[in-house]
């Protein structure tokens, strides 16, 4: 009986501590269950708020260079910063209570910094009353930031500081008369007013991703295929000098007349330029293409797009690709006017052939843009026939073969042209930067920014931010 008695106290005893130790590490548990609750909230709500100030610091830094705003005053940047945290892009709901919003804008070393920044309250469920006898609020603020670079100074136009931008491979036919008077092995001593074809604006090759790779090559790179003698593109200058001058002054070696450029890519002086690497990113004008018109109902219906058709009573005009429109003919029948007010056109993906005819000038600029990817590519048939265009044709993922055929025949082009290759034919062609996609549609006058690798940054160092 006494070894009895002695087990069932022994077991009472064993249950007390198991009890004692239970109540002493249960308010432990309580509040690791709590913090793990509220950490875990936390985490979730500072992530969302982080995606959506990336999202609105992109896309008002994108805004802020289109419409030239500066640093002072950004409202069209920032209207559309608000419309990627809770408007009608939102990455928050709309119900949701943000503390704090601020968008700041500021330029450093030829960058413009666009910068977002939201604070919001988030409730602490199992450690509230804990943490505000800490605090004084049982609530925890969560920041998030997010800065946007944009490459270029504050007044170097639009989205393009480039006549013509290609990937793969670029070629120019008929760009000299009488090319056997410029052999490989020596010049010709009558070799005078053999220019025809001008290019008063840089010509570049790029990556595309907007990543900076000065060691990316082009496949091929044909400046005349009549010689392969010649090694340079002849500006304005350079075939005005050619008429009483022999080619020998722009071709020797050494040669110290080379093309000056502003910033925003207008010829300054000189008779030749090479293509040179230029860090570019082909999605960030798709990207505001796609957005401008993502909303219009002037949308094309018919394969065959004329200007004189009511399309053109509106800036902006999509064009679908569906079983009807399964190639596009964009035919200038009317001149448009004297303005340099742009008329956007954007083709979506999937287009077989799309072809440019001028049967007059454009008056207006016209920025064509050719959605595409690797997979998804165009061919584009660009003829001039004797006219001038103004504007765009963008569309850096045409066909790598056929790429953009341009045939300029006694023709002006001014604006910019950006294919992953380009092609271009005729004899006494023109060819000229202006940007038509800045402020106003103006060349650079409007004081945009250029949105060329427009990215996210996660240091401002030398900047300071309220």
């Amino acid at each position: 009986m006494q070894t009895y008695m002695k087990n069932i106290t022994k077991k009472w005893r064993q249950s007390g501590a198991i009890l004692a130790f239970t109540a002493l590490l249960l308010p432990m548990i309580i509040v690791g269950t709590g913090l793990a609750v509220d950490l875990g909230n936390i985490y979730v709500q500072y992530s969302r708020l982080q995606n959506a100030a990336d999202a609105a610091a992109l896309a008002g830094a994108h805004e802020y260079a289109v419409q030239g705003e500066k640093v002072n005053s950004h409202p069209k940047a920032n209207k559309m910063a608000e419309k990627y945290v809770q408007g009608d892009y939102h990455n928050l709901d709309q119900s949701e209570s943000i503390a704090d919003k601020k968008f700041q804008a500021q330029t450093k070393d030829k960058k413009t910094y666009y910068r977002v920044k939201l604070t919001k309250e988030v409730p602490l469920y199992f450690l509230g009353s804990i943490y505000k006898k800490i605090s004084g609020k049982n609530t925890f603020t969560v920041p998030a930031s997010s800065v946007a670079a944009i490459q270029g100074q504050a007044e170097s136009g639009g989205f393009f500081e480039n006549m013509f931008v290609f990937k793969d491979k670029f070629d120019a036919v008929n760009s000299l008369e009488n090319p056997d008077k410029l052999s490989n092995n020596s010049y010709s001593t009558d070799s005078k007013n053999m220019l025809t074809t001008t290019f008063d604006g840089r010509i570049v090759y790029t990556k595309g991703d907007g990543v900076n790779n000065p060691s990316y090559k082009y496949d091929s790179l044909t400046y005349s295929t009549q010689t392969n003698k010649l090694d340079r593109f002849f500006t304005t200058a350079a075939q005005n000098h050619n008429k009483s001058n022999n080619i020998n002054t722009l071709m020797e070696s050494g040669a110290k007349e080379k093309a000056k450029f502003d910033s925003n890519g207008t010829l300054k002086s000189g008779y030749w330029s090479q293509a040179e690497y230029y860090n570019y990113n082909f999605q960030t004008f798709y990207d505001y293409m796609e957005q401008k018109t993502a909303n219009t109902s002037n949308k094309a219906t018919d394969q065959t797009v004329k200007t004189s058709s009511s399309l053109f009573k509106s800036d902006v005009i999509r064009v679908p690709h569906t079983g009807s429109i399964p190639n596009l003919t964009i035919e200038v029948d009317t001149n448009l006017g004297n303005s340099d007010k742009p008329v956007y056109i954007y083709v979506e993906a999937g287009m077989g052939v799309v072809n440019i005819n001028l049967n007059t000038d454009t008056g207006r600029p016209l920025i064509i843009c050719i959605a595409g990817s690797d997979s998804q590519r165009s061919q584009v048939h660009f003829n001039l026939n004797g006219h001038t265009f103004k504007g765009v044709v963008y569309a850096p993922y045409c066909d790598k073969n056929e790429g953009v055929l341009v045939n300029a025949e006694n023709s002006t082009f001014m604006g910019t042209i950006v294919g992953s290759s380009i092609s271009l034919r005729g004899n006494r062609s023109s060819y000229k930067y202006k940007d038509y996609t800045g402020k106003g549609g103006g060349s650079s006058a409007g004081g945009a920014v250029s949105t060329d690798g427009i990215a996210l940054v996660g240091s401002t160092e030398g900047l300071s931010w309220d």
